[in-house]
């Protein structure tokens, strides 16, 4: 069922962007846009980085794993402020989770390589920093997660439409274990 929930929100923001596009001229002269001041509504970028799992509390201390990561980011911007956006984090590792459950055993939680769409709503209210905050879920062999993930990005504009970007985010997956993430990377604006 979440499966199919998430089809119907990724196939619903398919259909409203394919709709924008095709209104696009007429909305940038409704809001003004000057025809030398081109707005690019499309972004598409890629980050690398690290993600740090939470792996609980245990007689050392709280421990956290690291494992390397890429994202894929698509995000369409409603105008210059707010924006909605797809972002898909790839973990390249298998790992484990270690955490001390209340009666003092260790539950283990193997995950295989996940996947872990979200979508993102963004609010960039200068010209730098994106603050943005979603849901979605991560995927994996083992079962699937449902997750809420914040996240910020400062960016520099770069020549020909490009954007130099380092992000900091949060997941919270619910009844398993947090992870942060840490990432640079490159994006595209159309």
């Amino acid at each position: 069922m979440k499966n199919i929930l998430l089809f119907l929100i990724l196939l619903q923001l398919a259909t409203y962007t394919s709709y924008a596009q095709e209104h696009e001229t007429e909305h940038d002269i409704e809001l003004g846009h000057e025809e030398g001041e081109h707005f690019h509504r499309h972004q598409i970028g890629a980050m690398i980085g690290h993600a740090h799992i939470y792996q609980g509390s245990h007689a050392e201390g709280k421990k956290w794993l690291v494992v390397p990561m890429v994202s894929l980011n698509y995000n369409y911007w409603i105008n210059k402020t707010w924006g909605i956006g797809l972002h898909t984090d790839f973990i390249l590792e298998t790992y484990e989770v270690h955490e001390e459950g209340e009666d003092g055993e260790i539950e283990i939680l193997e995950r295989e390589l996940p996947i872990a769409p979200a979508l993102m709503a963004a609010y960039k209210p200068g010209e730098h920093f994106t603050f943005m905050l979603g849901v979605g879920e991560e995927f994996a062999k083992e079962e699937d997660l449902f997750l809420i993930r914040g996240e910020v990005e400062y960016s520099l504009e770069l020549p020909n439409a490009f954007e130099l970007g380092a992000a900091v985010g949060y997941d919270v997956r619910f009844d398993a274990y947090d992870s942060w993430v840490l990432a640079l990377g490159v994006s595209k604006m159309f």
